[in-house]
């Protein structure tokens, strides 16, 4: 029995990848296309080879409207982020004055707009985890020091990294969800004008600190290959049935003894 299960398993673990394998279409390279073009995009623009970055820009718009968008269920949303994310990736690539950091801020919030609409596990945009959770834990460290000045330092701080991934945020988190990210982030904006109350500033933080905590370890979790999953579960199953088949042999073999004994 236990050669059996054995083969069983090899035969679960080795034929799932043949048959994603066997799935791999023509629309599953374009994606992986797109997302590589984006990433050379993006190394172009920090080695500052703006012509090659907008040349590459071009070839990505005319593959990008090769795909069959109702086809692949594209939502006109997310249709809308990605050209608005490019534009501004034309924007940094072609403009005369624009900061270095700036042009890949806005290169990068391109890049990880396509990575969020191409990729159905493991978004680029969770890597971003540490340095937003830096910038905010730095505000509310500057505001329960009474630094007003290196506060509001940190919140452009803060604003930058999330202006840079609410585009891949658009395509891959409810729309709700946002909605309370943004409500969030537009009462310390409108506090600003204001004589900053610590008082009211400082919980508002903790409670920032812990939604964006959530935002992370539920994309990571809605990221999760179920591929993988399903291999665990099916090979978990088989395992348990081998050794609830192993006990009952050996009860079934113990009781016998106990009979011939008597």
């Amino acid at each position: 029995m236990r050669q059996i299960v054995m083969v069983m398993v090899a035969v679960i673990v080795f034929s799932f990848p043949l048959s994603i394998q066997a799935n791999d279409t023509e629309s599953l390279h374009t994606w992986k296309e797109l997302n590589h073009t984006s990433d050379q995009i993006l190394q172009l623009v920090k080695q500052e080879k703006f012509e090659e970055a907008k040349q590459l820009l071009d070839y990505f718009s005319v593959m990008f409207l090769e795909v069959d968008f109702q086809e692949e269920k594209i939502t006109m949303s997310s249709l809308r982020t990605v050209t608005g994310s490019f534009e501004h990736a034309v924007e940094a690539v072609t403009a005369l004055d624009m900061p270095l950091d700036q042009r890949i801020y806005n290169v990068t919030a391109f890049r990880l707009a396509v990575d969020a609409l191409s990729s159905e596990h493991h978004p680029l945009w969770l890597h971003t985890e540490e340095s937003v959770m830096n910038a905010l834990s730095n505000m509310k460290v500057a505001m329960v020091a009474g630094d007003s000045q290196g506060y509001q330092h940190r919140f452009n701080e803060f604003l930058r990294h999330y202006d840079m991934i609410r585009p891949a945020l658009l395509i891959d988190i409810e729309p709700q969800h946002l909605q309370k990210i943004d409500s969030q982030i537009t009462y310390l904006e409108r506090m600003r004008s204001e004589i900053i109350d610590k008082d009211k500033v400082v919980p508002h933080l903790e409670v920032m600190e812990t939604e964006w905590t959530y935002l992370y370890s539920r994309g990571k979790e809605d990221s999760a290959d179920p591929s993988l999953w399903w291999v665990m579960f099916t090979i978990g199953g088989m395992i348990t049935m081998s050794l609830s088949y192993v006990g009952y042999k050996k009860y079934k073999a113990e009781k016998q003894k106990v009979r011939g004994k008597e």
